[in-house]
């Protein structure tokens, strides 16, 4: 006998009923010791079925409170998305009441959502996510996805992180109010310079976090200045203490331009940070978090190789090759993503930017003397990769069907963001699509009919991953 759970979430219907049929044919179902029938409308408490209408049966339906308490975990794993779950779980008290007295499966981490310019966030259909605590909001003129948080950035020049799904908008916001000024001091090296209102709006490229805001006493928040020579790491929770650390003190290549930071990551209470020329550069952080002086430099362990560039020119043709380089945490091992792409000789932005593969090393550093080893797999993990925000899953305990040894990747980053929220824009998504690691092929992102759907966006997306906590 098997069951088979059905949820329908334009209905709220859960149905849940039991076939004698053959488990390969139906992919989704759940074999239970014991039969049950239930068709239960999730927004309420089913009403007894009207007397002129109901037929004979040996016993009338179960109310909430008999239901099985591991059904809705049962239930809950086959919803991948975020909304569904808050939708279920809200729906009938004495069952959830019951259900977490019982024990059932470990959910796994619902699917990421897509984050907008504008502050919007829509889930990987193109439908709207409404938030708690909304990212736009008054004083702020720019933010960054940080997993599951944003990295706002204020019109005075401070910035904070914030939880748009948190119901409580005092806790929702956990200041950083020398961080930004901090960095734009580092960044033009005068301390105290005011450099004008509307610099703020794109004095950063990215920022990560140490750790989760709850699961650690005073987790640390590093950014890198969208100059690319500059890192400033502080605490989210203690103030007054900040390391700068400048692209320009990392070793030099003769004869190159000033080294830049390509991207940054945590990793085993370290910060990591990546050149343009793909050496590695670490600043300890020692058991105090950040250390006491103002200016600290990084630790080489992956020296700078002088034959590796931003851009490659062919000199038959009217292309050329552009690199970009991303860090991951992925599973413990420090990953360095080389992305190739197409694009014209004279470009600026858009949509003839064309990428045609990848390449992932896995980062070998011992005293101080490391090197790159090129991975032909990723094993069981997936990587959601984009200039703002990148994160390493693992597959299997992942929902609907995301793949092993897959690089699901966004568009590029533009080089000017304005045209993307006023007048014409390029085509958001780009080239966003899934490359397979195994066989070099790049399949949709998603599906074509939702390609449409969040080509209307009509802005620059990124990589959200909501908690489920």
């Amino acid at each position: 006998m098997t069951v088979i759970l059905l949820y329908n979430k334009e209905t709220s219907v859960a149905v849940i009923f039991c076939l004698p049929v053959i488990p390969a044919l139906f992919p989704g179902t759940v074999h239970l010791n014991r039969t049950l029938t239930h068709t239960i409308p999730l927004s309420q408490t089913p009403p007894p079925p009207p007397t002129t209408t109901r037929m004979a049966a040996a016993q009338p339906p179960s109310p909430w409170r008999d239901l099985p308490a591991d059904l809705l975990g049962l239930v809950l794993l086959r919803l991948p998305s975020l909304p569904d779950r808050v939708r279920l779980r809200a729906v009938c008290c004495s069952w959830r009441a019951g259900a977490a007295r019982g024990r059932h499966p470990r959910l796994p981490p619902p699917l990421p959502w897509l984050a907008l310019r504008d502050g919007g966030l829509v889930d990987l259909d193109g439908e709207p996510i409404r938030c708690a605590t909304p990212i736009p909001r008054h004083g702020v003129v720019g933010h960054l996805a940080v997993d599951n948080l944003a990295f706002l950035i204020h019109l005075d020049g401070g910035c904070s992180l914030l939880n748009p799904l948190s119901s409580s908008a005092a806790s929702a916001i956990t200041p950083l109010p020398w961080l930004n000024l901090a960095a734009v001091d580092g960044a033009i090296g005068q301390p105290g310079v005011f450099i004008g209102i509307g610099a703020y709006v794109n004095v950063y490229s990215k920022s990560v976090l140490s750790s989760p805001l709850d699961s650690s006493p005073d987790p640390l928040v590093a950014v890198v200045t969208s100059c690319g020579r500059h890192v400033a790491v502080a605490p989210c929770k203690r103030r007054g203490v900040v390391t700068i650390v400048s692209g320009l003190m990392a070793p030099q290549i003769p004869g190159l331009n000033p080294t830049r930071f390509s991207d940054i990551a945590f990793l085993g209470g370290k910060l990591y940070t990546l050149t343009n020329a793909e050496g590695l550069l670490v600043l300890d952080l020692g058991s105090n978090g950040v250390d006491d002086p103002p200016n600290a430099s990084h630790r080489r362990c992956i020296a700078d190789d002088p034959n590796q560039h931003d851009y490659y020119i062919d000199g038959s043709s009217k292309n050329k090759s552009l690199v970009l380089r991303y860090l991951v945490d992925s599973n413990g091992r420090l990953l360095m993503v080389r992305r190739w792409m197409n694009c014209r000789q004279q470009f600026y932005a858009g949509d003839m930017d064309k990428t045609r593969g990848f390449e992932v090393f896995a980062a070998e550093i011992s005293d101080g003397h490391g090197q790159w080893v090129k991975l032909d797999s990723l094993g069981d993990q997936a990587i959601f990769l984009s200039s703002e925000c990148s994160k390493s899953v693992t597959a299997s305990q992942c929902a609907d069907g995301i793949q092993q040894d897959c690089i699901y990747f966004m568009h590029r980053i533009y080089d000017n963001p304005s045209k993307e929220c006023h007048g014409q824009c390029v085509d958001p998504l780009g080239d966003s699509g899934v490359y397979n690691m195994r066989d070099g092929t790049i399949n949709l992102l998603r599906p074509r009919a939702v390609m449409s759907e969040l080509r209307w966006k009509r802005q620059y997306l990124t990589w959200f991953f909501p908690s489920d906590e």
